[in-house]
């Protein structure tokens, strides 16, 4: 296969090399486009009105290399204009250090690059590994053991238009990942919002844990061991009976 990869970690990321490293043992052909520098949290952002910068650096074992001053999702959409004579057939963003599930993938720049292939016509899967303890070292060699797996499964069970598969993988050796399920979305990142003092006129976001966590939602599967995929839309929706809005009128 011919692999674009791009990530929001920034182009010099562990996860993204380890990624890397895993499809070209595997024998696929690897294309990178990534961020210059650090974006996690950018969301879907793209960049409108100024030009990109797309400089080609050597990346061992890749066919060609691009870092990039924009956002996850410009990376996705230029790396496929910059393969476009000869199109790659699946992006994947990642690996991402740290969880990328529940209301996470509203903010995620990971999922957002993977997003933004798929409503380009082209396969996405976002790939995160769990990572809860920011001074742990980043072992990724599970998470992209078992990406490469999944990458060759979904190049043959392709999605719709605008439809990722996200892939989130427990810190776990392989052996010892209890299986890979399909999952909902945990209700993580809803609720009231907190912030930590940490100096004059300074805050810091805190995460608050939800005190109702589905059991067969994508967060508890993976702190109890297994690797969860997800098919993500870009339909943002709410599929329910709207036909109260008619009563506005004007």
């Amino acid at each position: 296969m011919r692999i674009l990869l791009t990530n929001d970690d920034g182009i010099a990321a562990q996860g993204l090399r380890a990624l890397a490293d895993a499809l070209i043992d595997a024998g696929h052909s690897v294309f990178v486009c990534a961020p210059n520098r650090e974006r996690s949290g950018a969301s879907h952002a793209i960049t409108i009105g100024s030009p990109l910068s797309a400089e080609p650096v050597e990346y061992p074992g890749a066919d060609r290399a691009w870092q990039v001053n924009g956002a996850p999702a410009d990376c996705a959409s230029l790396g496929l204009w910059l393969t476009r004579e000869d199109p790659v057939d699946l992006v994947m963003a990642g690996i991402n250090r740290g969880m990328n599930m529940g209301g996470a993938c509203i903010y995620s720049g990971t999922v957002a690059a993977a997003m933004e292939a798929a409503m380009c016509g082209t396969q996405g899967l976002a790939v995160s590994l769990l990572i809860k303890d920011i001074d742990a070292l980043e072992d990724y060699t599970a998470a992209a053991r078992l990406a490469v797996r999944v990458a060759e499964w979904a190049v043959n069970h392709p999605l719709p238009v605008g439809v990722i598969y996200n892939l989130n993988v427990p810190p776990l050796p392989y052996d010892e990942i209890r299986g890979l399920v399909p999952a909902k979305l945990a209700p993580v990142f809803l609720g009231t919002p907190a912030y930590e003092p940490v100096g004059e006129n300074l805050y810091r976001f805190k995460y608050n844990a939800p005190l109702d966590m589905p059991s067969d939602g994508d967060v508890p599967l993976a702190e109890a061991g297994y690797a969860t995929l997800t098919k993500l839309t870009w339909d943002i929706r709410h599929n329910a009976d709207d036909g109260d809005l008619a009563e506005i009128g004007l």
